[in-house]
Order: C-alpha cells, then sequence, then structure tokens
C-alpha cells in the first residue's frame, strides 16, 4: 500500500526571511515550527543556512 503525503493549505505561505521567493516555498525560521509541520504533512525538511549580506 503507498501512502500519499498529506496536503496542507499552501494559500498562505510564509516569506523566506531575507528576499523575496515570490512563493515558491512555506518558510520557518524555527526548528519546531519546521519539523512539526513536515511531521503533519508526511514531507521532509530543507535546511538552508547562510549569512546575511
Amino acid at each position: 500500500m503507498l501512502l500519499e503525503p498529506n496536503t496542507r493549505d499552501m494559500s498562505e505561505l510564509r516569506a523566506h526571511p531575507h528576499f523575496n521567493d515570490q512563493g515558491t516555498l512555506d518558510w520557518h525560521t524555527k526548528w519546531g515550527a519546521a519539523h512539526a509541520a513536515a511531521a503533519e504533512g508526511g514531507k521532509k525538511i530543507f535546511i538552508e543556512f547562510g549569512r546575511e549580506l
């Protein structure tokens, strides 16, 4: 049996914290919130690490 990931309403995406990504992803700045959203949606987490210029 294949399990499909849960879908979430993506109409209220959180913007990238440093630049306009034009709504590409739903960004989180706190690990706990990102982990909870990923677990709820059956999805993986993408971690972007960098610094502001």
